[in-house]
């Protein structure tokens, strides 16, 4: 029986430090901004800011399936920051009657 090299070893899963969906901070500038343009302008901000978060991803050895993943709930969580201030998914709580 082989044994195993201890750095040969390649762990199971990846773990993502900060989930880029639970940046709150980067969720909430993304939708200030983009907020504020429309367009072409709006489309070229998403790109660039997608080109630059996947890059880093990229070279801190985040693989391409949980780049995918992390790009993907991000643009959830910026949907959604966006729908909450345009008011199509009001905050509950609030009672109109």
């Amino acid at each position: 029986m082989k044994q195993l090299d201890l750095l040969d070893w390649k762990p199971p899963c990846q773990v993502i430090a900060f989930p880029l969906a639970k940046r709150m901070g980067k969720v909430r500038r993304v939708a200030d901004i983009l907020a504020e343009k429309h367009g072409a302008a709006a489309k070229s901000y998403w790109k660039q800011t997608i080109l630059t978060t996947a890059g880093q991803m990229q070279r801190a050895g985040v693989d391409q399936d949980a780049i995918g993943n992390e790009l993907r709930s991000f643009h959830d969580a910026v949907q959604q920051e966006l729908c909450l201030r345009g008011g199509h998914g009001q905050r509950s709580g609030g009672n109109a009657a």
